[in-house]
């Protein structure tokens, strides 16, 4: 006969089952937890990234081209352009929901931006290519630089030259064209306000070839600048940094950015200027005439932003990057020093000639070299350009006196 054992009892009853369902209980609450945590997190993480978001807002110049600028912190967006509190929610839980997006790659700049609108592109004259033979002709006795040539910015006529159609080359001038470009070429508005990053690669490249400019450093490796003050960096401090930086930021390399320069200067009817990189430093097939490089600067002075950064005296820019504790700072002046070393010992020249806005160059198979524009106090506009000149002071007294002997 069987006995039952009173000890055997099934798994489904008795103190055994709540104990499971207990811990049953707290997995579950656990994962909620855990889920919860996971979960809020993204929908934080997506407010914040939309906060972040730079200014959507009218960034054009105002008229006043003499006017320093500071560039902004990125953190002025008006309040009304913000998001509300329960909209970022929201907007949080949509965007965790959504399909992911496809992983983010280098910035190719206006060239692959469908939606680019160029509002910088403005330019008010449809070409700019100065008449040629026209105008006096100046003997070697009268300036210290091998090519010279002084123009009327109203009609483009020629008042004096030298040599105006001989192959030269540019030197740091290079940066006038590189400027207009990048100008025309910016997708957006608020596409001053982006971010373009210092890299070791071009910092090195530009330290090997005894490049001007203050961003190659290497303590500023990996710091970042809006695209304003890259600009600024460009036209004022005559940075070969910026240009190369600013190119791949606009088109993805150096050598794409340059076919737009080229291009561009097809566009102007200029025959006799090409080029092979963003900043002037010597190439056998980088060239310009001082007739061109005087066409180039004449078309660039009418776009208002062009016009508006290069006779900018002095520009202060912050960065992203933290040295002792505080973001590093960077001033720009004026044409890089040469030119504000030569106004300061000579104040008289800044009387005689009133620039308004100006290039230097400096470069041992171009010497010295100096575009300007020029306004008179009567409004009359006018642009000069020496070139293969021994020294600053021998171009600042061409300009001088080319523009005292033939503008007045």
């Amino acid at each position: 006969m069987n006995q039952r054992n009173p000890q055997n009892k099934t798994p489904n009853s008795g103190p055994e089952m709540r104990q499971l369902v207990f811990l049953a209980v707290i997995l579950a609450a656990l994962l909620v937890v855990v889920l919860g945590l996971f979960f809020g997190a993204q929908i934080v993480k997506s407010i914040i990234d939309q906060n972040d978001t730079p200014p959507i807002g009218p960034q054009t110049p105002g008229n006043n081209w003499s006017e320093a600028v500071t560039a902004q912190p990125d953190d002025n967006t008006p309040e009304g352009d913000k998001p509300g509190f329960f909209q970022s929610i929201w907007a949080g839980i949509t965007n965790l929901f959504s399909p992911a997006d496809a992983p983010e790659q280098e910035s190719q700049g206006a060239i692959e931006d469908p939606e680019a609108t160029y509002p910088f592109a403005g330019n008010t004259l449809s070409g700019s290519a100065i008449p040629v033979g026209s105008g006096a002709v100046v003997t070697d006795s009268k300036t210290h630089s091998k090519y010279a040539i002084l123009v009327n910015a109203a009609d483009g006529s020629v008042l004096a030259s030298e040599l105006a159609d001989e192959r030269m080359f540019p030197a740091s001038m290079t940066k006038v064209m590189t400027l207009l470009v990048a100008v025309e070429h910016l997708p957006h508005e608020h596409s001053l306000q982006d971010r373009v990053k210092i890299t070791e690669e071009v910092q090195e490249e530009m330290r090997k070839r005894n490049s001007s400019g203050m961003l190659s450093p290497k303590e500023y490796a990996g710091d970042e600048l809006s695209v304003e003050s890259m600009l600024y960096a460009i036209a004022l401090e005559s940075d070969g940094v910026a240009c190369i930086e600013i190119a791949k930021y606009i088109a993805g390399s150096e050598q794409a950015f340059v076919e737009l320069m080229n291009q561009k200067a097809q566009e102007l009817g200029l025959t006799g200027t090409h080029f092979v990189n963003t900043h002037g430093l010597h190439e056998d097939d980088h060239y310009t005439t001082a007739r061109e490089m005087a066409a180039i600067m004449r078309y660039a002075m009418q776009n208002e932003l062009c016009a508006k950064i290069m006779s900018t005296e002095r520009y202060n820019a912050t960065g992203h990057y933290l040295k002792n504790g505080q973001p590093a700072t960077y001033t720009f002046y004026f044409s890089h020093s040469y030119l504000a070393d030569a106004l300061g010992r000579y104040p008289a020249f800044a009387k005689q000639v009133p620039i308004v806005a100006a290039k230097t160059g400096l470069e041992t198979q171009a010497k010295s070299c100096l575009v300007s524009y020029i306004v008179d106090a009567g409004g009359n506009a006018y642009v000069c350009v020496t070139a293969f000149a021994d020294n600053q002071i021998s171009y600042m007294e061409d300009h001088a006196g080319l523009y005292n002997t033939y503008a007045k």
